[in-house]
């Protein structure tokens, strides 16, 4: 089978082959129906412009795009970004990048909608990257399933979708060491601050069901409570929207219960961050009335008072092989295994928490 061109583009569309080189290329200088027009039968055709003719011309853009979708910034009072974990995945991914001499291009919370889906695609169309890494809070999401379709290089990072090229961290395993601490330490009133979820959250995982970070904690944090014979009450277990505002209301409404938890697992350092500052208003003791544990170790875990104890992410291990793994995926098109890499954490001890009974 010969390979498609732009005239076949063009007389799928009616068009000339010139308009459609400057859709490919230039696409603000044609009229949107024309656009759309031609876009119809690059999808029917299922003609990947830009991939055939970097093949042709053996050009790289030599850039790269990360892309969070229907993310949180954490902070609605201002337009400034804010210290979240999007930004320092992006770092860690910018710096990963820079050491196999690509750019990163990226773009934050963007929706699964189809006005999306045309920005990423016309990204790749356009000749302005040669792949992406996708952050999503959901599996078989609208628009990398699209882009999937029309072949162009994808890996997901921080979700365990089963039909992409994914690299994650072992968040399931990460809760229980966090509940095996505890308990070691004289902890058995165990609370937990989770990330938003989606719905309430089973008591077990659904068979087949992909859960999201949050929720692989929840159940991993099950799984160390019914390990040493400990019992949840539903009380003790909150939902939090990853803001430093959130973890200070939940410890503040974890104290006020009659029968006060002995410690706090909150799902990331920034809930972790307010909790402290919740208990130190209220005036309670930490570790020594009630022990504090984060997730993700970050850098200013060592400067808070007490120090903070959390679970670190091997992030630049993590970005180091999405870097690779997506340009092994442009290198080599076509067909081939799904690489789907999991990696181990490990818990950092600080002084939120008691010393080891």
């Amino acid at each position: 089978m010969s390979r498609l061109t732009i005239k076949d583009v063009a007389k799928a569309a009616g068009v000339s082959f010139q308009t459609v080189s400057l859709v490919l290329n230039h696409p603000q200088k044609v009229a949107p129906k024309t656009r759309e027009l031609v876009q119809a039968a690059i999808d029917s055709l299922n003609f990947i412009p830009n991939m055939a003719a970097r093949s042709l011309r053996n050009i790289s853009t030599k850039t790269l795009a990360c892309v969070m979708f229907n993310g949180s910034s954490y902070d609605e009072r201002s337009e400034r970004t804010q210290d979240t974990h999007y930004q320092n995945v992006v770092q860690t991914l910018t710096r990963a990048a820079d050491r196999v001499g690509y750019t990163l291009l990226q773009r934050n919370l963007m929706p699964d909608d189809e006005a999306s889906l045309v920005y990423v695609r016309d990204l790749f169309v356009a000749g302005r990257i040669d792949g992406l890494i996708a952050m999503v809070n959901k599996v078989d999401h609208p628009v990398l399933a699209e882009l999937h379709r029309l072949g162009f290089p994808c890996v997901v990072y921080g979700m365990a979708d089963p039909a992409f090229h994914h690299v994650v961290q072992s968040d399931r395993q990460a809760a229980l060491a966090v509940v095996e601490h505890l308990v070691k330490t004289g902890c058995r009133k165990i609370a937990l601050v989770t990330g938003p979820q989606k719905d309430h959250t089973p008591e077990k995982p659904r068979e087949g069901a992909v859960p999201t970070s949050s929720e692989a904690r929840y159940f991993g944090y099950l799984d160390g409570m019914e390990k040493f014979g400990l019992v949840p009450r539903p009380e003790w277990i909150v939902t939090g929207d990853w803001s430093l505002e959130s973890g200070y209301r939940a410890a503040a409404q974890l104290c006020n219960l009659a029968e006060r938890p002995d410690a706090i697992f909150l799902g990331n350092d920034r809930m972790a961050l307010g909790a402290l500052k919740a208990l130190h208003d209220l005036g309670v003791k930490v570790p020594h009335d009630i022990s504090v544990v984060g997730f993700d170790n970050m850098r200013y875990d060592d400067f808070s008072i007490p120090s903070l104890t959390s679970v670190d992410v091997p992030m630049l291990d993590m970005s180091d092989s999405a870097v690779r793994l997506l340009l092994d995926c442009i290198e080599h098109r076509g067909p081939r295994p799904l690489v789907q890499q999991v990696f181990p954490t490990h818990l950092v001890i600080r002084d939120s928490t008691r010393p080891i009974m």
